[in-house]
């Protein structure tokens, strides 16, 4: 899901945007909505993204009733563990992404928003996604996909979202002790799982 390649910088702008994303004073430096931490601290994530991770995953994660919410599951916690394994450039460019979610000065470009994404009403935050995901500028909508891909990876990898879906989880063993053995020798390969046999 996250390799060396960029996911996210797409020409002379991405970069640019990205960049200014983290630079800007001011607007930029309006306080993000106040979120626990998770009990072992962050591994890649600061406070300010983090509080927008929390927010894009309780948009993104609509989970059916009884099933569990992205809150119950910290999946914003998991995605910065998952994060902790990617590499160097991929761990800033997440950074970077969303602090351009949660940076007010980059909000108003963006979208005419003075607050930040964190912030916002829950139906504002759809909206934003929305706008994310359907921009004309290509550096959005594939950051929108690199979140949602990471998000949901992070929810649905959880063992607790199975039952929800009637998934019962991987088999427990792999290994069939009656399945056919072949060992070569001239002779042809038996039938078994994956094998065509000429009709």
């Amino acid at each position: 899901m996250i390799t060396r390649r960029s996911l996210i910088k797409r020409g002379i702008f991405g970069g640019a945007l990205l960049t200014f994303g983290g630079g800007a004073l001011g607007l930029a430096l309006r306080r993000s909505e106040p979120v626990t931490l998770p009990a072992g601290g962050l591994k890649v994530l600061g406070a300010r993204e983090y509080a927008a991770l929390v927010a894009i995953a309780r948009r993104i994660v609509t989970p059916k009733p009884g099933a569990p919410t992205a809150d119950a599951l910290d999946v914003a916690a998991g995605c910065d563990r998952v994060l902790a394994q990617a590499d160097e450039t991929s761990q800033v460019e997440v950074r970077q992404l969303l602090e351009l979610f949660e940076n007010a000065l980059a909000g108003v470009l963006l979208g005419g928003r003075i607050t930040p994404f964190s912030k916002l009403a829950p139906e504002e935050q759809d909206l934003v996604l929305h706008e994310w995901a359907t921009s004309r500028f290509v550096l959005r909508r594939t950051g929108y996909l690199a979140l949602r891909s990471l998000v949901t990876a992070v929810y649905w990898g959880n063992p607790k979202t199975w039952a929800s879906v009637g998934y019962s989880g991987p088999p427990k063993a792999f290994h069939d002790p009656n399945a056919p053995v072949w060992k070569g020798g001239g002779e042809p390969r038996p039938p078994g799982p994956g094998v065509w046999v000429e009709p």
